[in-house]
């Protein structure tokens, strides 16, 4: 029988306790907080102890340097204010919030270390991943050192502070990524992705059987460009940032979706993977429509306008959804913020006035959220809020919707929601929480940057504040919440039945109704949920709410139950997202039902733009001419307009044929553009065979670093298309293919924008690297990713040849006084 062990900690306790290889410090949390630890986690295997080597400091050299950078500081060190670690009510005093909202600590070291993401189960308990062994120097000794943990925080008494903690998995490397599965926990280290059955035992949750589900999850990249979130979207589809796989859990039996696979079974569900749009870097979020929202390095939230997939159905049409910043980059810190990487860059931070030191742009924003609770006041229902960790501090943007495209507005001009003067607060993520109110999760941690893109000038910067010291050992969760309005219940959704959750879809907070749809859908994985159904029904019927129908009817959708007699009366007098909706989850409407449906598609394919984009992109989905009718109907209405074509080609799905019959010869230049390349995939296109021997190898091994040790695919995409916010395209770039000698100095001494290609400005805060300092990057490494981008992707620069090591150093050697990274003006084009 498990024990648990009441530690009981004080503030008075001089001596430190050790658990799951983290020393405790119980300096942070009220000496009032009496927190009951338990250790459920299996025993850690042996491992065989490797002595650390010891790094000579004076001769050791940091990735991130660029030979010739010039890393003198534009801030002098004296003038910095210092980073002491703060307690608790020290940090919060550190923080500014705007008028009416209240910042409350809910839990913290010795209770929590270095969390990174986080997710709430049905009855309200939190889901922590702690990345205990990131950074806990600048040269990231024994990072990868097996003793990160999956942690379960409860408040069981109601009094909104977390008084048990559970150690549920104590031996993962860098664990980021969590979620909630029918029967366990789906979570993620650096490279894997992994099952585990959640037990309850003696009143405790204990892990059961564990399985790796996927050895690819996060496979490649540096830590900074891996794999993460696992977000649970309104199609009861699993999205990540940094990634384009999506995963769903089926009942075992089920027929596996299109273009999806199944890569995993246990005795609850089987899992598919299937392909989505790639997106972001750290973090996913969703609006109450199911759109999906996430962020680069150097920008805020950036929003998709349709629905995820909307572009991917037609297996003969490869288009590109994208997103549209929310608002732009800038910022407004409280705290200078010298300590960033390239803080010795020119524009990067201000250098004069009252904003001294401080930094103008997001250079590290991470898990933004869009908030659903309710909580605050109506007016910031639905903002997008993001954190930056950098200049600690969280962003907050009114969501503006326009024709084909999301934007956005500063909801508090020149100034942030929140921000701290304490240079170790490091908000990493935000959650909509069960009270309603906003989850921050604070890593508490003094280096943000990781090793492999870490400056000498930022570790000096590290080192002059001691923000090398006491790493590893901390941790804190916020709650921003309305000061005069009380929170919400805790909820005990866990055992409820299907029909006992179906009130919850109407919910005024929007993770109650996310929860409630999960927990409904994985009922129907093995159970009947006929009356649930109906019930669900009969509240759409009743419901004039927007947000309940529209999560009533992709509930419905999950549990396979979506008829006509259901979307009709929506068709006709729904609002134009509750529309949108009706028409999304028309594909699983029984085929019987297609011909009268297909009526209705035809009658509202020209009544509103967004909706007749809905229109096309379902009709292939319909098994009648009619349907494409409508979609040809949306291409005459709407030709114009953002996302038409792509939406009429992609929605006509496995029946191109069909409609590029129909659309004959089209009076559109860049419609039969589209109809005339169906089926060539310019991803796909490359021009290894017509290279030189040498030229084929060195193609191979460029693919190979590009994909992994380069980690260029974080930035420029794995497909070479360009990240939005991030690093733009090499398909087509005179960057790349109309002088190898540009390419060379770029890829040696970096590349600062804004930058020309083509049509287009690419101007980001981001600074593109260069490699002539990295030690894990020969000559030959850059000529092979030279290789393999100058010829790949429709590129064929190099037909007969390749582009030789030699020809590399010649340009080091050439360009050895490069001091800072090149930029436009530096070209002649």
């Amino acid at each position: 029988m498990m024990k648990a062990m009441n530690l009981g900690l004080t503030l008075a306790i001089a001596t430190t306790v050790t658990i799951t290889g983290c020393q405790l410090f119980p300096q942070s949390q009220s000496s009032a907080d009496q927190v009951t630890v338990v250790v459920t986690a299996p025993p850690r295997a042996a491992t065989p102890v490797v002595p650390t080597p010891k790094i000579d400091e004076t001769t050791h050299k940091n990735k991130g340097d660029r030979k010739g950078h010039n890393m003198t500081d534009k801030i002098p060190k004296s003038e910095v204010p210092p980073s002491p670690i703060l307690n608790v009510e020290q940090a919060l005093n550190s923080i500014q919030v705007q008028d009416g909202f209240a910042v409350e600590n809910v839990v913290a070291e010795p209770y929590i270390f270095n969390p990174v993401s986080l997710t709430f189960d049905a009855n309200g308990r939190m889901w922590v991943c702690e990345m205990t062994r990131y950074m806990p120097d600048t040269f990231g000794t024994g990072e990868n050192i097996p003793e990160g943990n999956i942690a379960i925080l409860e408040d069981r008494d109601g009094d909104g502070k977390v008084d048990k903690r559970t150690v549920f998995l104590n031996d993962v490397i860098l664990p980021r990524t969590i979620t909630l599965v029918k029967g366990g926990i789906l979570y993620a280290d650096h490279t894997q992705l992994f099952f585990t059955e959640v037990l309850e035992k003696d009143g405790n949750l204990v892990p059961g059987k564990r399985e790796v589900v996927d050895p690819t999850y996060a496979k490649g990249g540096s830590l900074e460009h891996k794999t993460n979130t696992m977000f649970y979207g309104m199609d009861n589809w699993y999205y990540n940032a940094k990634s384009n796989k999506k995963y769903q859990t089926i009942a075992l039996d089920a027929e596996v979706p299109r273009g999806a696979k199944e890569i995993y079974r246990n005795q609850y569900w089987k899992l598919v993977r299937g392909i989505s749009d790639y997106r972001g870097q750290w973090g996913v979020t969703m609006d109450d429509y199911g759109r999906l929202y996430h962020n680069g390095n150097s920008s805020p939230a950036q929003g998709e306008y349709l629905l995820p997939g909307s572009l991917l159905q037609n297996p003969e049409f490869w288009a590109k959804m994208g997103a549209n910043f929310i608002g732009n980059g800038d910022i407004y810190s409280i705290r200078m913020n010298t300590g960033i990487n390239r803080g010795y860059i020119e524009d990067m931070l201000h250098q004069t006035g009252p904003n001294r030191g401080k930094l103008k742009r997001f250079t590290a924003a991470s898990g933004s959220v869009i908030y659903r609770g309710d909580n605050f006041p109506d007016k910031f229902y639905g903002m997008a809020i993001t954190p930056a960790p950098a200049a600690n501090l969280i962003s907050a943007r009114h969501v503006i919707e326009k024709e084909g495209e999301l934007t956005g507005e500063n909801v508090y001009p020149n100034a942030e929601i929140l921000a701290s003067t304490d240079e170790r607060f490091r908000p990493v993520n935000l959650y909509t929480a069960p009270d309603g109110s906003l989850y921050i999760v604070d890593m508490y941690h003094g280096i943000l940057q990781h090793k492999e893109f870490l400056t000498t000038y930022l570790s000096e910067q590290i080192k002059a504040r001691n923000l090398d010291q006491g790493n590893n050992t901390m941790g804190r969760i916020y709650r921003l919440r309305w000061a005069e309005k009380a929170l919400g219940a805790q909820p005990q959704l866990a055992n409820l039945s299907p029909s006992e959750l179906v009130p919850f879809l109407s919910h005024a907070n929007g993770w109650w109704r996310d929860t409630a749809r999960r927990l409904i859908i994985e009922h129907a994985i093995h159970n009947e949920v006929t009356t649930a159904a109906a019930k669900i029904q009969a509240l759409i019927v009743n419901s004039d709410d927007e947000k309940t129908i529209i999560n009533a009817l992709w509930t419905l959708h999950g549990i396979d139950v979506v008829n006509l007699a259901t979307l009709q009366p929506l068709l006709i007098s729904g609002s134009q997202q509750v529309k949108v909706a009706a028409i999304a989850v028309s594909n699983k409407l029984d085929v019987s039902e297609h011909q009268a449906f297909a009526k209705h598609l035809f009658a509202l394919a020209d009544s509103d733009y967004r909706v007749g984009l809905q229109v096309a992109l379902n009709a292939g989905s319909i098994q009648s001419p009619l349907a494409l009718q409508a979609s040809k109907k949306v291409l005459d209405t709407y030709i114009g307009k953002p996302f038409v074509r792509e939406a009429v080609m992609s929605g006509a799905g496995l029946r191109s044929k069909e409609l590029v019959a129909l659309l004959g010869q089209y009076p559109d230049n860049d419609m039969m553009y589209i109809v005339n390349n169906l089926g060539k995939k310019p991803a796909d296109r490359t021009n290894r065979a017509q290279l030189s021997s040498q030229g084929k190898a060195l193609y191979d091994l460029g693919k190979q670093h590009f994909n992994g040790a380069g980690a260029c695919f974080g930035c420029h995409g794995a497909d070479g298309d360009g990240i939005k916010g991030m690093g733009p395209t090499f398909w087509d770039s005179e960057w790349v293919v109309k002088d190898k000698e540009i390419l060379a100095k770029v890829m040696l001494h970096g590349l600062s924008g804004p930058i020309k290609m083509k049509w287009q400005t690419w101007n980001t805060s981001m600074v593109m690297p260069g490699m002539a300092n990295n030690p894990s990057m020969t000559d030959k490494d850059l000529a092979a990713i030279a290789t393999y981008i100058r010829n790949s992707w429709g590129n064929a620069a190099d037909t007969g040849s390749e582009v030789k090591p030699e020809f590399f150093s010649q340009v080091r050697k050439k360009t050895a006084g490069q001091s800072v990274p090149y930029t436009q003006k530096d070209f002649k084009f």
